[in-house]
């Protein structure tokens, strides 16, 4: 095979495509998926390959096949969350890479509820501030199809090829009510009094997360989860001015009671013109 190192991001993505499909067992979709598909990948950035099939080849048999296809690819691993998922690992002359297989059913699921307005959220280890199903919307989307001969994906794109309506208007909603539940409240107010930094950071994180929920329905884009957030932001078209600085200002370090209630009145003002954007 020749030297990986010479192709160009473009050969290099198309090679580890067909190589991603030899992976998968009967018919599949592949994409190129992650922040090189979504425009946001520097030096630091892996290449994220998709297998979307109902099967794939087991663990240590996808790892085998792997160095048969690609002999030098170092560190290759595999690992399994059946029966929805699966990857496989590995670096390429000094570049990450992985390949991640998913089962159609469960995300057919998610585009249906998202389409129905159900925001479905769950608290996972591996993104702090909870796993937000919608967010698979925004991964979908922003797929770059390298592969799908049997039209076993792209029925699903076409469904959210417009902002589903129905999620717009839950997300506007429940963006707000943290905000509206601790405005005046009496637990804030005394947290406030007594500058009980961890439990204010805690409010403020929580409005904060809820708000930026609202944001990006308000703009029809889809949330794209909470890494290079900042980056996201400032693509959307309707957004308070200085949102981000703003924020990080309202949610960074500790501080008095007079300094806490100065980040709070700061903090309202987001929200209010946020909630005027959604009028």
């Amino acid at each position: 095979m020749p030297n990986n190192s010479m192709k160009t991001l473009d050969e290099l993505i198309r090679d580890l495509g067909a190589v991603a499909g030899e992976l998968a067992v009967g018919p599949c979709a592949i994409a190129l998926g992650g922040s090189h598909a979504k425009g946001v990948a520097d030096a630091q950035s892996d290449i994220d390959i998709y297998v979307f099939a109902e099967s794939w080849l087991p663990d240590a048999e996808r790892v085998a096949l792997l160095l048969q296809l690609l002999p030098n690819a170092a560190a290759a691993r595999s690992w399994s969350a059946p029966p929805e998922q699966a990857g496989t690992d590995f670096a390429l002359d000094g570049q990450e890479i992985e390949i991640w297989f998913r089962q159609l059913a469960p995300i057919a699921g998610i585009v249906a509820r998202s389409v129905a307005g159900e925001a479905v959220r769950r608290y996972v280890t591996w993104t702090p501030n909870g796993y937000y199903e919608h967010c698979a919307l925004a991964d979908l989307t922003s797929l770059r199809v390298l592969a799908d001969p049997r039209a076993v994906l792209t029925p699903l794109l076409e469904r959210i090829a417009f902002y589903p309506p129905a999620l717009r208007t839950t997300l506007m909603r429940h963006g707000l009510v943290s905000a509206g539940f601790w405005r005046n409240n009496f637990h804030l107010e005394t947290a406030l009094a007594r500058a009980d930094n961890y439990y204010l950071r805690s409010i403020a994180q929580q409005i904060v997360t809820d708000l930026i929920q609202a944001l990006f329905a308000i703009n029809r884009a889809h949330f794209p989860g909470d890494k290079k957030l900042s980056t996201h932001v400032g693509k959307l078209a309707d957004v308070p001015e200085n949102f981000m600085a703003r924020v990080e200002a309202v949610l960074g370090g500790e501080g008095t009671s007079a300094a806490w209630r100065a980040r709070f009145a700061e903090l309202y003002r987001l929200v209010d013109e946020v909630a005027a954007l959604s009028a």
